[in-house]
């Protein structure tokens, strides 16, 4: 196992991405996660657009250089260990697009993995069952594009449907371990009710790459009323249990990289002693 850090502690910190990716390798790190966005246009009818709009990303699909990005990426002796590119599932002509620009963006930069969650589903009107025939729907495509990049597309547990152990486990059994990964992210899945090493158990062979999340006590009013939250506090500093989710993973002969998902560089920069410990004392 490997400790990474998502960029995401670059909003809080007002950094531009070149300068969070400068950041992360001083501290330490060696595998970084970006946030890319990608524009989307949609033709409704002959007279009705819907676009894509996002006041913060790190890159931008289509308009960001790869060359320049793997320049930079290269000289901070970085790797990119997965993009997160959060997207609905559940209306394909959004999703589909979105995600096959950001999987071409991370094929053209190194980087082996994609991931999203489902997106919201409005269950005043929709069921979970037909949120996910949607989701199945756009996955289909998505995966098929993936593959083609030579990409591996990986949910993660964020909304109504990934926040049930039962709906994620019937899905995996869909799609082959080349075509669909997981993405663990250990604060949502706690957040949304769940023990997370008893949910880790039940897929761990299909995690791809983790999110470690720590949530502090202050949330924890919130658990059960939400499926998923932006960032958390430091490794080791919340609620979690995070040798619990590292020892799963150990068992199930995980290889892959623990992100780091929290708001400031002094928690990512104290993240990861607590991380190469856990990673090490197996």
């Amino acid at each position: 196992m490997k400790p990474g850090l998502n960029l995401e502690f670059a909003r809080t910190e007002r950094l531009a991405p070149e300068q969070a990716m400068a950041r992360a390798a001083d501290a330490g790190y060696r595998w970084v996660e970006p946030y890319v966005y990608s524009a989307i246009a949609l033709p409704i009818n002959s007279h009705l657009i819907v676009r894509a709009e996002s006041p913060y990303h790190h890159f931008h699909g289509g308009r960001t250089d790869p060359a320049a990005i793997n320049a930079l990426r290269e000289g901070l002796g970085l790797s990119f260990s997965a993009i997160d590119a959060h997207c609905t599932l559940l209306l394909p002509q959004i999703g589909v697009p979105y995600l096959k620009s950001a999987i071409d963006f991370a094929a053209e930069v190194a980087c082996p993995i994609v991931m999203s969650d489902e997106g919201p589903v409005p269950e005043e009107w929709m069921t979970l069952e037909r949120g996910f025939d949607l989701m199945r729907v756009s996955l289909d495509e998505v995966v098929r594009h993936a593959h083609m990049r030579g990409v591996l597309y990986a949910m993660e547990l964020h909304n109504a449907l990934t926040a049930r152990p039962d709906y994620l486990v019937r899905l995996l059994d869909a799609y082959g371990p080349g075509d669909l990964g997981v993405n663990f992210d250990t604060g949502n899945a706690f957040l949304a009710g769940n023990d997370p090493v008893g949910y880790l158990q039940q897929v761990a062979g299909r995690v791809v790459h983790v999110h470690i999340k720590d949530i502090p006590e202050s949330q924890l009013c919130e658990r059960g009323k939400v499926t998923g939250t932006r960032v958390g506090v430091a490794a080791g500093q919340g609620v979690i249990d995070l040798p619990g989710i590292v020892e799963t993973l150990r068992s199930t002969g995980f290889d892959g990289v623990l992100s780091v998902e929290c708001d400031t560089l002094a928690q990512a920069r104290s993240s990861l002693p607590y991380l190469e410990r856990l990673i090490g004392s197996g």
